[in-house]
């Protein structure tokens, strides 16, 4: 059984050359053990037989160094040979390891209690060299553990009550097993996180040559442009899937009990997970409203009260700067606008003041005629050239930034906002003063209190960090096994217990057996199955039950919150602390369920 899990040649890869740096590592620490064991059990058993044994396991241990560097490097070993041979290298030393207990019965209390001691520490730091493959895993504390557990339990000459030599062992097997099961869920996000990598790259090697044909076809006619635009829009939910299985798998790797060079390996990728988000997320803004794909949803809006909440939302970026952030706007001012489209608009200027302003302030205020407002966002950063003025629209340009260094952003925020100013039918002015600071002007249509029809919600800003009660009940419906896997892992991570289905048939059966805490919904399903029939259902039949719909598709807001007013929407990919601010909110602001008899369910 133990050489028969299947797993991909590239997490194979991958886990082979692990194993062999990381056997090397432990080599001399292995070594150490096999000496204070030596020392333990020295003039209490025969001592020609223990340093035989001392020389086997160090010789093993040094053989298996070696063959298993031979063979991560021998190009013409298929995958498959590699594990093979590294499970018989460590069943080899397991065993060889474990012939230390033939001295179990020639000893005391005290030194079987120190074997004991010994064996588990070494089987514990086992996970590290193989990162929890069960085969190798197996091969290992097989021999070690399933030994030792079986001679206490054995309790061959009497030396302690029976009772308490069964309880000791099979606490041994208990500990085993637990390690097996670990190093399960351990090499399941090692192996997810390999293959979304992978996939990953390959999505970013081909967004980069489709973005490098876009770019010359732009040159050589706008109707390549147009194509360029089209391929990244519908694109769009293929490309948010494997940045947001990246983000739960590197939120959830974070809260393990690392070394500090992995902990810093975990760091690292989670910026540049979050940055690879935020870039990619800015690049398919621009192609959804080039593509014309989002539309806006004109209404009446209290302008005050969405840049008050719009205040609260970057007082923080604000803060970090130490600069001053003014909200200066007349009480009950309203606008006819869409309320998504002019959040987004106002916090990227707002965000590009703050970064570019140094000392004094950024100020929001606003003046009123009869028909029009002139929304003002001011600041006192480094200013710009008046050749550039026309500029810091394009995509990609920034005034400050020629080296193009990429943590300072991709130069798309103002492009974005000029494309949402197009669409919504407002005009924008910049104006600026080398030294001095910025002042960009949008001038909106005025309306009445009478003629407001809803109230706008703006995303609040970064709050504390959230704890979810332990053991609260999140259910998901989704398709993707890897965006499955990689959520389940990260809310167990935090305490939560997960449930999955992948259809909106086998939820609804779900559903009518079982009430959860909260539900998260994918709306596209495989097999043209969407998540909406879900989310009609719950509406119709169990209205108190929180859901969200958490997506890679591209749709508008505007239109989504139209035909579902309570129900909340995320947009892949989502960020760890997004989806635990989400889940705060549904489990604190839903009414207690009447809850059900608890079953797990996956729907495979």
């Amino acid at each position: 059984m133990i050489f028969h899990f299947r797993i991909s040649d590239r997490v194979s890869e991958q886990l082979m050359r692990i194993c062999s740096r990381n056997s090397a590592r432990a080599a001399i620490p292995l070594m150490l053990a096999i000496l204070f064991t030596s020392l333990v059990l020295t003039n209490k058993v025969d001592n020609l037989l223990l340093q035989l044994w001392v020389l086997a396991s160090c010789s093993v241990i040094l053989i298996r160094v070696i063959v298993l560097r031979i063979a991560t490097r021998h190009a013409s070993l298929s995958e498959e040979k590699r594990r093979l041979i590294a499970i018989l290298l460590t069943l080899m030393l397991g065993c060889t390891i474990g012939s230390v207990l033939y001295f179990y019965t020639q000893v005391g209390t005290f030194e079987r209690a120190m074997l004991t001691a010994i064996l588990l520490g070494l089987c514990t730091i086992s996970h590290s060299t193989n990162f929890g493959y069960r085969p190798l895993l197996l091969a290992y504390i097989g021999p070690l553990l399933g030994t030792l557990g079986i001679l206490w339990i054995a309790n061959i000459d009497r030396l302690m009550h029976p009772a308490l030599a069964v309880a000791v062992g099979v606490s041994v097997l208990i500990v085993g097993l637990t390690m097996l099961v670990n190093g399960k869920f351990m090499f399941d996000a090692f192996a997810l996180s390999i293959e979304s990598s992978i996939k990953l790259e390959e999505q970013s090697r081909r967004l980069s040559d489709a973005l490098q044909i876009a770019e010359q076809a732009k040159r050589e006619a706008e109707a390549s442009s147009q194509s360029k635009t089209r391929f990244i829009a519908a694109a769009s939910h293929d490309l948010r899937q494997p940045v947001h299985v990246l983000n739960m798998l590197g939120a959830a790797i974070a809260r393990e009990s690392l070394t500090p060079r992995a902990n810093e390996i975990v760091e690292n990728m989670n910026i540049a997970v979050t940055s690879l988000s935020s870039q990619l997320n800015a690049l398919l803004d621009i192609s959804e409203l080039d593509s014309g794909s989002v539309k806006p949803a004109i209404r009446s809006v209290n302008l005050s009260t969405l840049a008050d909440k719009l205040k609260l939302e970057m007082q923080q970026l604000a803060s970090d700067k130490r600069i001053e952030l003014i909200c200066d706007l007349p009480a009950d001012l309203y606008v006819r606008t869409d309320p998504a489209m002019l959040s987004q608009i106002i916090r990227n200027l707002c965000g590009n003041a703050i970064k570019y302003t140094f000392s004094g302030y950024v100020r929001i205020q606003a003046t009123a005629t009869a028909s029009t407002v002139t929304l003002s966002i001011c600041d006192t950063g480094i200013g710009i050239e008046d050749a550039d003025c026309d500029k810091v629209f394009e995509e990609f340009y920034q005034v400050s930034n020629p080296g193009r260094d990429k943590g300072r952003g991709m130069g798309l925020g103002l492009s974005i906002v000029e494309r949402l100013i197009r669409n919504l039918g407002h005009t924008i002015k910049l104006t600026s003063r080398v030294g001095q600071g910025t002042d960009v002007t949008i001038c909106l249509k005025r309306c009445t209190q009478s003629q407001v029809e809803a109230a706008v919600a703006a995303t609040p800003g970064p709050g504390p960090s959230i704890t979810l009660p332990e053991g609260v009940w999140v259910h998901m419906v989704e398709d993707e096994e890897a965006v499955q896997k990689s959520v389940e892992i990260f809310l167990q991570s935090v305490g939560c217990k997960v449930t999955c289905t992948a259809t909106s048939a086998s939820t609804l059966t779900f559903l009518k057996q079982q009430t959860p805490d909260a539900m998260l919904i994918d709306l596209r399903l495989q097999n043209h199955d969407s998540g909406l029939k879900v989310v009609d259902w719950v509406v119709t039949e169990k209205p108190d039950l929180p859901i969200a719909i958490v997506t890679g598709e591209s749709l508008a807001e505007g239109e989504l919150a139209r035909d579902y007013p309570d129900v909340l929407l995320l947009q892949k990919p989502v960020s760890n602390d997004d989806l635990l601010e989400l889940l705060d909110y549904l489990i604190n602001s839903a009414k207690p369920p009447e809850r059900e008899i608890s079953a797990s369910t996956t729907d495979e």
